[in-house]
């Protein structure tokens, strides 16, 4: 290995002095391994390093930094030195790098003879690629579309089995010394999971569980991690256009146990430290808990806007409102911390004890003092019908009367709205009834009080005894512009 990366850091080092000492090997050290995670595939890697180090000029080459390392933000310090250059490969070893890094050379080819399926072995040429495919001169000829296979008799030196990360840097005094090495790379993310189990009609415990996925070609073991939770602004670099060996294709999973972790505010961003050490490795997906509130405070709500058009004698019938959970995040609900964003899943046992699953719905980033509330479904036993109709129609002005006899009048229609409730559940329950209202229209007469919510939405919460129906009626005055002909 470490003849690879020698060669491959000689490919790397132009401009390195012919007096510099041979390229040290920095393994990953694991006691001091820190990864801050972001929302939307962002990481920063700080890592820590010990390395002997000469007094002058000295090249060291940082081995298993991330497949998916940003090189231009990599950030390499220490006490008593000074970086004068750093450089990154990400020549991977694959077939299409081995294919170019062969052109101009002789290569062995193998071929399934069409007589006797025995392997037919012949030397050829590589005299470029095209298509991805090479193209291959044989004693008979030239081969555009070769259907063998092409067989290396060695690994070039400047192509390696994972990126490297080389440095060339100054040193004021000779000993041990510690090299930090900090990077950004994507191909690590977490997104959070809520568990919310309903215990009774106002009480349900929820449970927050970080999934963290690692996608980024290396272990990051025994590390500190620390997720950020906000929308950080990110000035994408130009991707480098490469071939990336095939992931696999299993997802391991690890479920750590913990308590509920208290944020920290960072540049009005949520910070989460995770209070243990823990190990991610690559192409893995590990679940740590990061919230737990039992006996939080809810209460729960139907929902229904109205489908009626005032304006016109319409009509709705067997809507069902939605269910709507709503959660008042402070400290009286037992509540009250940062929630990052994610999916609330909801749980509820029958009779029996049995665990049912009710619904879910996603959350975004939601701070202290903030209401969720959530649509969890349908529901089933409560129905209700609506419709509108006109009661009378005044004429309240008539101007610009033209030849042909048309003119414009102002009208004044009056409408009557019937909204039926039936409740089918045993338990009592509350429909919030919402009707769009046009500017031009003003409730004068209601079965039940209405609120504005804004200036085009009255809002009317109808209480619903169990198995029982309610009706709401209320009548509209809108004023109208039409225009009419003799």
């Amino acid at each position: 290995m470490n003849k690879l990366l020698t060669s491959l850091f000689a490919g790397l080092s132009i401009g390195f002095t012919a007096q510099a000492v041979e390229p040290q090997v920095l393994p990953i050290n694991n006691k001091n391994l820190a990864l801050s995670i972001y929302n939307g595939n962002l990481a920063l890697i700080k890592d820590t390093r010990p390395a002997h180090l000469e007094n002058g000029v000295n090249e060291v080459i940082f081995d298993g930094v991330s497949r998916d390392i940003q090189s231009e933000t990599a950030i390499i310090y220490g006490q008593g030195i000074k970086v004068l250059e750093q450089n990154y490969s990400y020549n991977l070893i694959n077939e299409d790098n081995l294919i170019k890094q062969a052109i101009g050379k002789e290569v062995l080819t193998v071929r399934e003879s069409p007589d006797d399926g025995d392997n037919i072995f012949e030397k050829a040429v590589v005299l470029g690629v095209a298509d991805g495919k090479p193209i291959l001169r044989f004693k008979y000829g030239i081969e555009t579309d070769f259907s063998g296979r092409v067989v290396f008799n060695e690994i070039p030196a400047n192509l390696s089995n994972k990126p490297i990360l080389a440095a060339k840097l100054n040193s004021e005094t000779s000993g041990d010394k510690f090299l930090n090495l900090a990077y950004l790379t994507s191909g690590l993310s977490w997104k959070t999971d809520y568990v919310a189990n309903i215990e009774d009609k106002n009480m349900l415990d929820l449970t927050g569980w970080v999934t963290i996925n690692n996608e980024s070609g290396v272990d990051y073991n025994n590390a500190k991690i620390q997720l950020i939770a906000g929308d950080v602004n990110i000035v994408r670099p130009v991707m480098r256009q490469r071939i990336m060996m095939a992931k696999a294709s299993f997802n391991a999973m690890d479920m750590a146990e913990g308590v509920s972790v208290e944020p920290e505010q960072i540049n009005s961003y949520e910070l989460y430290t995770l209070p243990n050490i823990t190990s991610i490795k690559d192409r893995q997906t590990k679940q740590i808990s990061l919230i737990e509130k039992n006996d939080v405070k809810y209460f729960k709500e139907f929902n229904l806007h109205s489908p009626l058009y005032l304006g016109s004698g319409s009509e709705f019938k067997k809507a069902h409102p939605d269910i709507t959970i709503v959660i008042e995040n402070n400290e009286a609900s037992n509540l009250g911390i940062s929630l990052p964003t994610g999916t609330v899943r909801f749980y509820e046992k029958d009779k029996n004890g049995n665990l049912q699953f009710v619904g879910s719905n996603n959350i975004g980033n939601t701070a202290k003092e903030e209401t969720l509330r959530l649509n969890l479904g349908k529901a089933f036993n409560l129905v209700v019908d609506g419709k509108v109709k006109k009661i009378s129609e005044k004429e309240l002005s008539r101007t610009g009367k033209d030849i042909h006899g048309c003119y414009n009048t102002g009208l004044l229609k009056t409408y009557e709205v019937s909204v039926n409730f039936n409740n089918a559940e045993k338990d009592d329950n509350t429909v919030v009834f919402k009707q769009n209202m046009s500017d031009n229209a003003k409730i004068t007469g209601e079965s039940l009080k209405s609120e504005a919510e804004n200036a085009h939405t009255r809002v009317w919460k109808v209480n619903i005894p169990a198995n029982s129906k309610t009706e709401l009626n209320f009548t509209v005055e809108q004023k109208d512009n039409n225009r009419l002909c003799d």
